[in-house]
């Protein structure tokens, strides 16, 4: 990993952890092309109802903008440019909820790094550092539910990636042993914060990025493959922040300045969405299979022709009785390659679309949190 080094020609940190920010986002952003467009079947859900008003091309010509201006801060830092770039963000997913994916938000917080810290250049690092560790603190604590076990840690990885049985993977001490992953991510993260266990902090964490590179690739879960460019930007992430143990690093200048607001919307807000005050996406819940999901029943599949293809063949208890359904996740997924925003009021907005939309479909809606109708 030293050799990493030479690859960007030891440049100044800040400026090193921009470009790796910038280059990634482009990437994430070209990988899922049309969230940032309307060019799709998944209807947008703007914050506000009369930005329904503004016209397609908008949202096109709002994601070249932002596409060149990643373009230009890879090669200059600018403030203005950061500052036209931060804009273009908050207006594209003010026009759709949808694009505020946890990676998107991330970088945007890094943006807004830069900007309040342009007279103090010394805080950014730390402050960009806080944002890695509350990552992997909430992201950590959001797996200690049984959605995860279930989902992803039984179904995806034993099951799935590893080919296990399922007499084995069934066994209440496998299946319950998927909670170390959690508690494992949450402390990996606390070690971020301490000198003495740093360095077994971004092994892990490293290890854990390269398991869901696997994860995520042509072995096991396609499909979702615009997280790849996220999970590279987070090791580069650590190793040039964390690898070293004496770098130097405070967190704690997070509390200095405009620098609380990072503090505020990274820290002490994301513990909110554990009882239903915080949005998902704004609060790391990254894996968790503890979201809120909405299943669509179809009692006239020949009057929504175009949403044929997103049915789906699971069998959901209690729910379509056979009729044909979509699954609005992985219709998100299909189409746009991103999930869609994980909270009801996102759903009931798409629902009171589609209904308008294909009237004579006989559409019925459900709503499931971690396996329980909402």
């Amino acid at each position: 990993m030293v050799r990493l080094n030479t690859l960007f020609y030891n440049e100044d940190k800040n400026i090193l952890l921009l470009k790796i920010a910038c280059l990634y986002w482009l990437f994430a952003k070209l990988m899922c092309w049309r969230i940032w467009t309307t060019n799709r079947l998944l209807p947008t859900v703007p914050l506000f109802e009369c930005f329904d008003r503004i016209p397609p091309i908008i949202h096109a010509i709002l994601f070249a903008l932002s596409l060149l201006l990643l373009v230009l801060l890879f090669l200059k830092n600018n403030r203005f440019l950061l500052a036209g770039l931060l804009a273009t963000e908050i207006f594209s997913c003010l026009l759709d909820q949808n694009r505020l994916l946890p990676w998107e938000y991330l970088y945007v917080f890094i943006i807004i790094i830069f900007i309040i810290n342009t007279n103090t250049p010394k805080y950014i690092v730390s402050s960009i550092s806080f944002l890695l560790i509350s990552t992997y603190f909430y992201s950590g604590l959001s797996k200690l539910n049984e959605g995860f076990l279930t989902k992803v840690w039984t179904n995806m990885i034993l099951k799935g990636l590893l080919k296990l049985p399922a007499n084995i993977a069934g066994q209440n001490w496998i299946h319950y042993s998927g909670y170390v992953l959690g508690v494992t991510e949450l402390l990996a993260g606390i070690g971020l914060l301490f000198v003495k266990t740093r360095s077994k902090s971004v092994k892990f964490l490293v290890a854990m990025h390269l398991f869901v590179l696997l994860l995520l690739g042509p072995l096991g879960y396609r499909g979702y493959n615009v997280l790849w460019p996220w999970n590279v930007a987070m090791i580069l992430f650590l190793y040039f922040i964390f690898w070293k143990k004496n770098n130097g690093i405070s967190v704690f200048q997070v509390t200095r300045g405009w620098n609380k607001l990072v503090l505020m919307c990274w820290c002490v807000l994301p513990a909110f969405s554990f009882v239903g005050y915080w949005d998902n996406n704004l609060s790391s819940n990254l894996f968790s299979a503890n979201v809120p999901r909405m299943i669509i029943c179809v009692d006239n599949t020949s009057e929504c022709k175009p949403l044929q293809r997103f049915f789906s063949k699971k069998d959901i208890p209690n729910t379509c009785h056979g009729l044909a359904k979509i699954d609005v996740q992985n219709w998100a997924v299909a189409e746009t390659s991103v999930a869609a925003y994980p909270e009801i009021r996102v759903y009931k907005t798409i629902q009171e679309k589609l209904e308008k939309q294909y009237p004579a479909a006989g559409l019925r809606f459900f709503y499931f949190n971690n396996g329980t109708e909402k």
